[in-house]
Order: structure tokens, then C-alpha cells, then sequence
């Protein structure tokens, strides 16, 4: 639509600021007197766009949401609202990174704090031989399996925010296949957020749409492909050892 073409243009183009994106709009595209909301529309997108490529996902989030909901509100006018809802799900899918970066290192810490199997055997046995040790001892242990419990809790929530960032990310990749049904990027970008997910079958239905309608995208999605089928079956092989659940969301993702 008008919408998709205006962003086209802008990307093309290589406009570099929110005045030459009023220029391109009026006087290149001669789409005449512009809307000031739908201008506002375009200046929070490129803005967006910007805080994006300077790795700040939050604030490009906001600013996102701010377009879209000016988009929301002027049905009639050509703004590019599947344009924008894809680059927020990128915006989302870098939010998701960030906490997985954090999530590892929460996991690490936890490992570290967490004695080993021969620590505690060590432990039992002086606990064992030296009755006016054994005491101190298990006040110490439990006193550590509090700050373990509590640095598990710090994991399980920002694990909670990695897989909200990336329900998002879904969301919105998946609204713009319906606004932009014949746009391979936008099924490509749904099918990488269900495979973030986890949702490999799924992941491969929207990366085989996408390769219908470019096939030049072939050697790329083919490869992406078999990665969703050996990470499927290791996840089948995992659950048939019985870990489920959020255990396994937790472990997948951290090992990712």
C-alpha cells in the first residue's frame, strides 16, 4: 500500500533525518499537504529506527508503540502500520537478547554458589568427625541455600521477561503477515520469532511461505530449516529424559 511504499522510499533513499523525511512525503512523493499526525507517525518511526540501530530496543519499543498508535487511530491514512510492526518485533527480539545475556550470567553466578557434590561430602564427614563443627556448618549451608533460593528467583524472572519479550516479538511478527501478506521479510521475521519460541514446526510453515514468495531465499531458509529439525529433535530427546516445562524452556534457552 501507500504506507509500505513511503517506507521503501525512505529506506532507499538513505534519509537521514526527520526534515528530509518531510521533504521526501510532500515534495518527492507529492502526496501535497500532510497530515500533521501522520507526519508525528513517521517522525516517532524514524526515530524509532534510530534508537534501534544505536542498540537501545526500549526506547525504540516506546517510540514504536507511539506510531503505531497514531497509525491505530487513522485507519484512512497511507501509514505503513505492518512496516512498524515489524521493526518493533526486531525491537522485541533484541529486548529478549539483552535479557538472555543477563539470564546466562545470573545462571553462572548461581553455578558458582552452589557447592559441588564433593564439597558437601567433604563437609558431612567434618561435620561427622567433629560434633562441635557440625553446628556452624549446617547454619552456614542454610544460610547459603537462602541466597541460592533467592538468586533462583532473580533467574526465573528475568527468564519470565525473555519469554515475554519474545511473545511480543511473535505478536507483532505475526500481525504483519496479515497486513503484509505478500512480503517474504515479514514471514521470515515470524518464522525466526516462532523459533525463538520454540515453536520449531510452526518456525518452518512461515519460513516455507516466505521461500514461495522469494525464492532467492532459498540456500538461507534451507539452512535455517535444519537447524529447527536438529533442534527439535534434541528437544524431543530431552523431554523423552524427562526434563519439561519451564525446566526445559530455561535450559534450551540458556544453552542457546
Amino acid at each position: 500500500n501507500d504506507g509500505e511504499k513511503m517506507i521503501s522510499a525512505i529506506e532507499v533513499g538513505n534519509v537521514d533525518s526527520v526534515d528530509k523525511v518531510y521533504r521526501l512525503m510532500t515534495e518527492h512523493m507529492k502526496l501535497g499537504e500532510i497530515d500533521q499526525k501522520a507526519f508525528e507517525c513517521m517522525k516517532c518511526y524514524f526515530k524509532a529506527n534510530a534508537s534501534l540501530d544505536e542498540g537501545e530496543p526500549s526506547q525504540a519499543i516506546a517510540l514504536y508503540d507511539q506510531a503505531l498508535a497514531i497509525a491505530d487511530r487513522r485507519p484512512s491514512q497511507p501509514l505503513p502500520k505492518g512496516s512498524i510492526l515489524m521493526k518493533r518485533s526486531r525491537a522485541y527480539l533484541e529486548r529478549a537478547s539483552d535479557h538472555r545475556l543477563t539470564l546466562r550470567t545470573l545462571v553462572e553466578d548461581l553455578a558458582d554458589a552452589v557447592p559441588s557434590a564433593s564439597t558437601m561430602k567433604m563437609l558431612y564427614r567434618t561435620a561427622s568427625a567433629h560434633r562441635a563443627l557440625s553446628v556452624p556448618i549446617f547454619e552456614r549451608l542454610a544460610s547459603d541455600s537462602k541466597v541460592q533460593q533467592a538468586k533462583f528467583r532473580q533467574i526465573r524472572y528475568r527468564h519470565d521477561l525473555y519469554e515475554f519479550a519474545l511473545l511480543h516479538a511473535t505478536q507483532d511478527g505475526l500481525h504483519a503477515t496479515r497486513i503484509l501478506p505478500k512480503n517474504a521479510e515479514a514471514w521470515l521475521l515470524a518464522g525466526e520469532c516462532l523459533a525463538e519460541l520454540r515453536k520449531l514446526k510452526e518456525s518452518d510453515q512461515y519460513y516455507r511461505r516466505a521461500l514461495e514468495i522469494d525464492p532467492s531465499m532459498e540456500q538461507t531458509l534451507l539452512s535455517v530449516m535444519e537447524r529447527n529439525r536438529i533442534s527439535q529433535e534434541f528437544t524431543d530427546a530431552a523431554r523423552a529424559s524427562g526434563f519439561s516445562g519451564d525446566t526445559l524452556r530455561l535450559a534450551l534457552d540458556v544453552a542457546a
